[in-house]
């Protein structure tokens, strides 16, 4: 299987070569948020911050400069963008091992072999939201494989799910009139626990399973929250040279 890669240059200030595995992370993570996010490249990697536009669930994600082929930003660079045209791009078969983008103005040019494909940025920049003070007291490390069962256990059951942890097990469960399920986990049956005082808080179904759904390349997650309380979901990507660091906001729903 061939290697391929993407070549991004903004304003010829910046020059960027990355794996399209890398980019697919990128934009999988972000579009189960937002199809709009600002793309922020600093000197040390690239950062991007989005919520979606009921503001229950936020993203912040880093891509540190070391997880690229190539990666050469003197000074910060910021691109509006509507992710599902880059998906788009991603997806077209190339007859090159390599994917050349240059950023002029408004218009963002990929080359895949003998095809070209222009794109238009937005007309206005996207703001990135500021991160809140969320700060759980309690969290759990579980397999993703164990959360991604029950979600799709809960997925007829009803809109939400309730996540509860003591010092001795995790919960996940969801009921209706009609049916019900329930995920139990143990302690010695779980990659990490830590609880300070018991805690159990309801999210949104369809949001957790869109969240989850977008981690394809993390085995574990870790998910901290308090009684009626935001969510945290936490994960790292691994790579050859260095780790992706992602961290989800979802508010709790009130029941």
């Amino acid at each position: 299987m061939k290697k391929v890669y993407l070549m991004v240059y903004l304003n010829y200030i910046m020059k960027i070569v990355s794996s399209i595995s890398n980019l697919k992370e990128v934009m999988d993570i972000l579009s189960s948020v937002t199809n709009e996010a600002k793309l922020e490249f600093e000197p040390d990697g690239l950062r991007v911050r989005a919520i979606d536009s009921a503001r229950i669930a936020m993203v912040d994600l880093f891509v540190p400069k070391e997880a690229f082929e190539l990666y050469d930003v003197q000074e910060k660079s910021e691109v509006s963008v509507e992710l599902e045209k880059i998906k788009n791009v991603i997806r077209l078969p190339s007859g090159s091992d390599n994917i050349n983008m240059t950023i002029t103005g408004n218009k963002i040019k990929f080359v895949l072999g003998s095809l070209t494909k222009t794109i238009s940025t937005l007309d206005t920049f996207v703001n990135s939201p500021k991160l809140p003070t969320v700060d759980p007291k309690n969290s759990v490390v579980l397999k993703k494989a164990e959360l991604e069962r029950v979600l799709r256990a809960a997925n007829d059951v009803r809109d939400s799910i309730r996540f509860s942890l003591t010092d001795k097990r995790f919960e996940a469960s969801s009921q209706s009139d009609s049916e019900e399920v329930d995920l139990v986990l143990e302690a010695e049956n779980l990659v990490e626990l830590k609880v300070q005082e018991s805690a159990s808080s309801s999210y949104p179904l369809d949001y957790l399973t869109k969240i989850i759904r977008s981690v394809n390349f993390s085995e574990n997650l870790k998910l901290a929250f308090n009684n009626d309380y935001p969510l945290v979901i936490e994960f790292t990507i691994v790579g050859t040279d260095a780790t992706k660091t992602a961290r989800f906001l979802l508010a709790p729903r009130i029941e």
